[in-house]
């Protein structure tokens, strides 16, 4: 058992002592309280959440820019948050960080068997937003498509990343692909890192799938056909007993209907557009 599944039974130990937060009835003992981590994707799932529960007449809060994992986990641990999108991959590392899984089910399978008492996942979305490496048409044109290609190459190229690309992958890309970048930045995910591309300032970038700035700018992804990145598919996190059925069957449809490519362009919409996160979840919702 993970050091994170053991805390995480302390805190439902503990909270039991004050009556079960997840024997709170059928989910209509007051709001439901749907929350989102602190980055704008995050924000908008939440919304469509927030709007699809709506819909089966339940009276909704949200609770938007939580904060990281480790917070938001706990809160729907102890009842605070009814729901809340997360992503499949990560969440799986975060309760297992030894696991090795990366196919699509298998991650699934084992997030479910690893969350503690108290919660529980929904359907994941096909919708995946997951770490990609990125290079220009011209990198690709000259023959660098895929991870396998680049792992010969990396020793010329300088990678831009965010800081915790190094602990989590530096090593595994080197046993699985050979590649050992001549450097690495430490670059956020987000326009800096695809202008320090386009200017070749660096030569690949580590960003999400998700993101509307690849097509923007004429990226091309790298396949991984390795499968070293985990499947990163959205799925609602949920306190165990706190939805009815047609509850949790309003989110299930939400997330059927949430494909990669939708995603990308609401983001785009969002980044691009700067529309607001809930008209963009309404909309969502009411064309399903």
């Amino acid at each position: 058992m993970s050091a994170v599944v053991l805390s995480l039974l302390v805190v439902l130990g503990l909270a039991g002592c004050g009556g079960d937060p997840f024997q709170a009835g059928d989910g209509t003992d007051g709001a439901l309280v749907v929350g989102s981590a602190d980055f704008a994707e995050s924000e908008l799932v939440m919304e469509i959440y927030a709007a699809a529960l709506r819909g089966t007449g339940a009276e909704v809060e949200t609770k938007p820019r939580i904060g990281a994992r480790e917070s938001y986990v706990n809160a729907a641990a102890q009842g605070e948050l009814t729901v809340i999108p997360d992503y499949t991959g990560n969440l799986l590392q975060y309760l297992d960080p030894q696991s090795t899984a990366t196919e699509s089910e298998q991650v699934y399978d084992e997030v479910k068997r690893r969350l503690p008492p108290g919660l529980d996942v929904l359907e994941q979305s096909p919708a995946e937003d997951s770490d990609v490496l990125t290079v220009t048409r011209r990198t690709a044109e000259s023959g660098v498509r895929s991870m396998a290609d680049l792992g010969p190459c990396c020793g010329q190229f300088t990678l831009g990343a965010p800081a915790e690309w190094k602990s989590r992958w530096e090593q595994r890309i080197g046993e699985v692909y050979g590649c050992r970048f001549h450097e690495i930045r430490n670059l956020e995910a987000g326009s800096v890192t695809v202008d320090a591309l386009v200017e070749d300032t660096i030569q690949v970038a580590n960003l999400f799938t998700t993101s509307s700035q690849i097509s923007e700018n004429d990226l091309v992804e790298l396949d991984d056909p390795a499968d070293m990145f985990p499947a990163q598919h959205v799925v609602p996190l949920i306190g165990r007993n706190r939805l009815t059925p047609p509850q949790a069957d309003a989110l299930n449809r939400a997330s059927r209907a949430l494909t990669t490519e939708k995603l990308t362009e609401l983001n785009r919409r969002l980044e691009v557009d700067k529309a607001n996160p809930a008209d963009l979840a309404r909309e969502f919702v009411a064309g399903i």
